[in-house]
């Protein structure tokens, strides 16, 4: 009689769930393809929590449109435990919900269920997403099946290129630092929101962020850690004044993440050239365009060891 042990086990079941996943990204490629009509392009590794991105395709010149939807795939029976008259709630963690709701693109959760290879699909809004006070949930009904007839209801919710290149402009930077079209505190917000759902996904030790909106305080956000510690973040842009932060720095008896928000690295902020920085203040160059978070997480960890002192490790 075969045994196999618990690890052995444990990459059994890895490998079967890594292949329902497969299948069912080939499924709905399928679908979205024939059905649909329209371009499915897969994003294996650029984005954090969307599988694909769809792209719609006008059905009487077959020409592709520049409307794009961005796509969560899940697979299995399991997705379809809690059922209701009309669906079934798909439950997600708030970090996910967070980071889909602050996405450039639309995004739609497509459950796949492998034993009748039907897929449903639901917007993700403020409007479909409940809070369960430990997460969100999201309601996807069983009439929402996709198939040919999901063109009408899909295709309103796709968003235009060119008003993608509008979002683009709040993250952008010219060399001087100046705005290209959107005042500070406008980008501020945007940076605000996409932070707050990077720093949850990047680091499990994050229960909770909230905003500071305060003349006298130099910062943004405060960050909520397991322990009961926290750490404030201060959102600046490649030109700003810093002489506020530094001050308030010296001081703070909890670390301060300074994030450069648009910069790729910190040579991008002439204000730092030659400028030493102590703890408890940290600084991060972060642009959510490149997908590069390696500044961010080395500013954050260095901020909880900070707190933690050597002998302990929260990240």
């Amino acid at each position: 009689m075969l045994t196999l042990s618990r690890g052995a086990v444990a990459v059994v079941q890895v490998r079967q769930s890594q292949q329902l996943e497969r299948e069912g990204v080939t499924w709905i490629s399928h679908l979205v393809t024939r059905e649909l009509g329209w371009v499915f392009r897969e994003q294996p590794t650029v984005d954090v929590g969307i599988d694909a991105h769809l792209e719609v395709v006008d059905g009487t010149t077959s020409k592709a449109t520049g409307q794009l939807l961005a796509v969560q795939i899940k697979a299995g029976l399991s997705y379809f435990a809690s059922p209701t008259e009309d669906g079934w709630w798909f439950v997600g963690d708030t970090a996910h919900i967070e980071y889909w709701l602050g996405h450039s693109l639309p995004v739609l959760v497509m459950l796949y269920n492998p034993e009748t290879q039907r897929v449903y699909w639901q917007h993700v809004s403020r409007q479909t997403a409940f809070s369960t006070g430990k997460g969100w949930k999201i309601h996807v009904p069983v009439t929402q099946e996709l198939s040919a007839q999901s063109v009408v209801e899909i295709q309103p919710l796709a968003r235009p290129s060119s008003e993608l290149q509008g979002l683009q402009g709040l993250l952008a930077w010219d060399i001087e630092g100046e705005t290209t079209w959107a005042s500070w505190p406008e980008k501020a917000e945007f940076y605000r929101h996409l932070l707050s759902a990077r720093l949850h996904i990047l680091f499990s030790s994050v229960v909770a962020i909230s905003e500071v909106r305060h003349d006298s305080m130099p910062v943004d956000m405060t960050v909520w850690l397991t322990m009961g510690r926290t750490f404030d973040v201060a959102l600046i842009h490649p030109s700003s004044r810093l002489d506020r932060l530094i001050a308030r720095g010296k001081d703070a008896l909890a670390p301060i993440v300074a994030v450069v928000c648009g910069a790729q690295n910190l040579s991008e902020c002439p204000q730092l050239r030659g400028l030493t920085i102590d703890p408890p203040l940290f600084f991060a160059a972060w642009s959510p365009e490149t997908g590069g978070d390696e500044d961010l997480r080395n500013a954050v960890k260095h901020a909880i060891r900070w707190l933690a002192g050597p002998d302990e490790d929260w990240c």
